[in-house]
């Protein structure tokens, strides 16, 4: 079997990001008065927020496949290998370097990414600059994802600030599904919360992966 390389772990990436598009689509046109087949709204909302949920799992994906290889030495197809701090001798060890000793997983959201980029590599990169750049950005969509996949209160409280922030207001009986398919003001061609999102995810995927 061919080693697993950064522009397979790009490639996966957006491979994941074009489903979900697709998905996304689909579900809106079904969704159309006279559609064939034809779904509700309800449905609609839930195979949008399917949609972005795989979409998020796909990026955390990215950055801990990113990571090991960076780690065992990889190098992006543009762009020169970070300097390293450690040398784990094979994929399996860097695995286990990830998952803090208090844990039974590792966590991939910004601080801890950028936390452990900066003790294995130098000035963190190409981890640190692009995530810390794009922090608010990324712990919007984070909040978004936990209101799909989480139940309570806090989680849809907070999802519920992004759309006061976004929209002004806080529509009646408003889905995270209705949201996402939402069209963001003043944007030429018009551009879904959903695409919004999905495609700052792949901007940032390219800067770290540079030509994969």
């Amino acid at each position: 079997m061919a080693q697993r390389t950064l522009q397979h772990v790009s490639k996966d990436f957006r491979r994941t990001l074009v489903d979900c598009r697709s998905f996304a689509t689909d579900a809106n046109q079904w969704a159309l008065p006279g559609a064939s087949p034809h779904i509700s709204r309800k449905r609609r909302d839930s195979i949008v927020e399917l949609a972005f949920l795989r979409a998020f799992l796909g990026w955390e994906t990215f950055l801990e496949d990113s990571f090991v290889l960076y780690l065992i030495g990889r190098t992006a197809p543009r762009g020169r290998a970070p300097f390293r701090y450690f040398f784990p001798p094979n994929k399996s060890l860097a695995e286990e370097w990830m998952v803090p000793e208090d844990r039974t997983y590792a966590k991939w959201d910004v601080p801890h990414v950028c936390d452990r980029a900066e003790r294995y590599f130098r000035d963190g990169r190409p981890f640190s600059v692009h995530l810390r750049s794009n922090q608010s950005l990324l712990d919007e969509a984070k909040t978004v994802r936990n209101a799909i996949a989480h139940e309570s209160k806090s989680a849809h409280e907070k999802f519920e600030n992004i759309v006061r922030t976004r929209l002004g207001t806080l529509p009646p009986n408003l889905t995270v599904g209705s949201f996402l398919s939402m069209t963001m003001t003043g944007t030429t061609p018009p551009l879904s919360y959903l695409e919004f999102y999905l495609g700052r995810l792949e901007v940032i995927a390219k800067k770290i992966i540079p030509g994969g």
